[in-house]
């Protein structure tokens, strides 16, 4: 019997369903995670299938690599960004795949795990990187970064209405060489906000750090929009999105592809020739 994995996968059987169209084919987890998706898919794939596994985090793809190996079949995983996905598959020789799966955002796991900064519930160093050994962390972005782009972050990525307060209470305690650990950042967002709404403003400001420090947004959108051009014709391209921003992305993503015609408004005819994918 399976070991219960550190995070549980959502939508597995609806995902997996919709994503395999041809058992022999090559697919591409682009968040593989602890594998919860990854195990699923390589239990249907043939022989002839192949899985490519993508994640920054390193202690996730750790556990992952050890879960597949009992399992039979191909696959091969690397720590990487999805965002990267295109030149790793030309590294590799493959000019097309038969389906991608993107299962976007934080996992339990790494909400659960207190030492790396992702969660108010637990004091920790301000880290926040899925990958610990790349970019910089949570505590460096706030202590060096001015007010209003703090404030921009917090409004943009978090949609907290007291972003302008909250960001000028944590530029304060920085100056006070008092943004340094999860508990730090708490108190400057509880000196602002009204504690019946505290845990909402915390979990937003926490999300929009987090988004920030990860490039998250922007990746997603780069990936999804490569994403397309690796896809084979009858291939599928599932996305599971947590959160409102997530959302919006991938649902433009899609209605994007899912027209006829790409042509500017303005032109009078239509001359992109565009098949929607």
């Amino acid at each position: 019997m399976e070991e219960i994995p550190p995070h549980l996968p959502v939508l597995l059987e609806e995902s997996i369903s919709q994503l395999l169209t041809d058992l022999n084919g090559i697919y591409l987890d682009s968040t593989i995670g602890f594998g919860g998706h990854a195990f699923a898919i390589m239990e249907k794939l043939t022989p002839a299938g192949k899985l490519i596994g993508l994640d920054l985090d390193p202690y996730a793809l750790e556990y992952c690599q050890k879960r597949l190996s009992g399992i039979q079949g191909s696959y091969s995983l690397y720590n990487k960004n999805f965002r990267e996905f295109p030149s790793l598959l030309q590294k590799l020789g493959i000019n097309k795949l038969t389906g991608i799966l993107f299962d976007l955002g934080s996992s339990s796991s790494q909400i659960n795990t207190g030492h790396r900064g992702f969660s108010f519930q637990s004091d920790a160093s301000l880290d926040m990187r899925f990958n610990p050994e790349a970019g910089i962390s949570a505590k460096q972005y706030l202590n060096t970064t001015d007010a209003d782009e703090i404030g921009e972050t917090i409004y943009k990525y978090g949609e907290e209405r007291n972003y302008r307060k909250i960001a000028h209470s944590i530029c304060e305690a920085a100056k006070r060489g008092k943004m340094n650990t999860t508990f730090e950042l708490k108190q400057a967002v509880e000196s602002i906000v009204n504690p019946r709404f505290l845990n909402k403003s915390l979990a937003r400001v926490f999300q929009a750090v987090r988004i920030k420090i990860n490039d998250e947004l922007e990746a997603i959108k780069q990936a999804l929009t490569e994403s397309s051009k690796w896809l084979k014709s009858g291939g599928r391209i599932a996305v599971i999105s947590f959160h409102s921003l997530e959302d919006r992305i991938v649902k433009r993503f899609f209605r994007h592809n899912a027209r006829s015609c790409v042509c500017p408004r303005e032109y009078p005819v239509c001359v992109c020739d565009t098949i929607p994918t």
